[in-house]
């Protein structure tokens, strides 16, 4: 009897800590404007459209700036690219800070589904 009791404790702490672990791991979207109220995040996803005319390709990598309508903020990310346009809806997914959002991923919406760049 004891061991079924230890074994379903056992269980039920696995099970806990999974389920914290996932939620830990989930990174949610956010708005362009909710990110620039913030000093540094880290793992996030944001939702913008790269602004017209804003790319600027350097030989450190490439920025431009993602805007929501209402706020507006600088994305550095190593290559442009290939299918790289501005005017179109994103999801940039990195860390924020310095005023900069440091993209690992940026996935561009084509037709009814997102692409994957990073």
């Amino acid at each position: 009897m004891n061991q079924k009791l230890l074994l379903g404790l056992a269980l039920g702490v696995a099970i806990v800590l999974i389920v914290v672990a996932f939620g830990m791991s989930i990174s949610p979207y956010i708005s362009v404007s909710d990110l620039t109220k913030k000093q540094e995040v880290y793992g996030v996803q944001v939702v913008g459209t790269i602004v017209p005319n804003s790319t600027v390709i350097t030989d450190k990598g490439v920025f431009f700036k993602l805007t929501d309508g209402e706020a507006t903020v600088t994305v550095y990310c190593e290559h442009l690219p290939a299918n790289y346009r501005e005017g179109v809806q994103v999801v940039v997914v990195g860390d924020y800070y310095n005023e900069t959002l440091h993209a690992a991923q940026v996935l561009f919406k084509c037709a009814s589904k997102y692409t994957l760049f990073g």
